[in-house]
């Protein structure tokens, strides 16, 4: 089995794949930068076996994590807790076969660049890779240059994460309620009637403008049309109403710490 660890700022998410790559299952704990290696293989433990598997069945590890403080942690669990040296990936020392074509490529996220990697893998290039996470990303990834590359990088956006803005706009306005980012219809207001679906409005419309602008700046900048492929938890529900992506992979940087993890051996 092949245990792939996915630090970010709200969750660490645990993915287990069988060595045909199927995944067999997805835990996540809250990500605590100071939480032990100790914790981590209690709490696995427990999750694994009440779904019927075991840490004992692990030959391989890959992390990502974009928690400097958590790494060490994790790292220490997948050595003293598992008896497994996981592989890291680290933007300052490569990009996994990647050209990484920024100014400071140590400054990418280890996230983006394994989704990068994973989107490079599949070979659905070019590509835009738009991650609904802590922050709204958006990564380019191109066929590779100097043809001995699997891909190139070519670099990317960040905007405001959907709950981190919506959660700032309610912490700063005394008279606006929380609202519940849920599925929406297809019919969703452009105005809203009330403080909540005009709130709501803002939160879809407002996104989904942002998105589809940005896709179209980035396609007009290299003059080409490019797959899109979401992840993050709120994939699903921008989906529908944004019609240029075509592809949602919510397991796209699991999927690239297993192929980190094989092509290691």
């Amino acid at each position: 089995m092949i245990l792939a660890i996915d630090c970010g700022n709200t969750n660490v998410s645990f993915a287990l794949y069988n060595d045909a790559g199927k995944k067999q299952g997805n835990w996540r704990l809250e990500t605590r930068a100071q939480r032990p290696a100790d914790d981590y293989a209690v709490a696995l433990s427990w999750l694994l076996e009440a779904d019927g598997f075991s840490l004992d069945a692990v030959s391989l590890c890959a992390l990502a994590s974009v928690v400097p403080e958590a790494t060490p942690h994790l790292t220490d669990f997948c050595a003293r807790r598992i008896g497994v040296t996981p592989v890291i990936a680290d933007p300052a020392k490569g990009g996994l076969g990647l050209q990484v074509l920024i100014d400071t490529p140590a400054q990418l996220g280890a996230d983006r660049l394994v989704n990068a990697f994973s989107v490079a893998c599949s070979g659905q290039l070019p590509a835009i890779v738009l991650d609904f996470g802590t922050a709204t990303t958006f990564d380019v990834i191109l066929p590779s240059r100097d043809g001995a590359s699997l891909a190139c990088y070519d670099g990317g956006i960040i905007a405001p994460g959907v709950h981190r803005s919506l959660e700032a706009l309610v912490a700063a306005a005394a008279r606006l309620p929380a609202v519940t980012i849920e599925a929406w219809p297809a019919d969703q207001p452009v105005i809203g009637k009330s403080t909540e679906t005009a709130m709501q409005s803002g939160v879809l419309w407002g996104y989904a403008s942002l998105i589809e602008g940005m896709l179209s700046r980035i396609e007009a900048h290299y003059q080409m049309q490019m797959q899109v492929v979401a992840t993050g938890g709120l994939a699903y529900l921008f989906a529908p109403h944004i019609s240029k992506i075509e592809h949602i992979r919510p397991d796209l940087t699991t999927d690239g710490l297993y192929q980190m993890a094989v092509r290691a051996q």
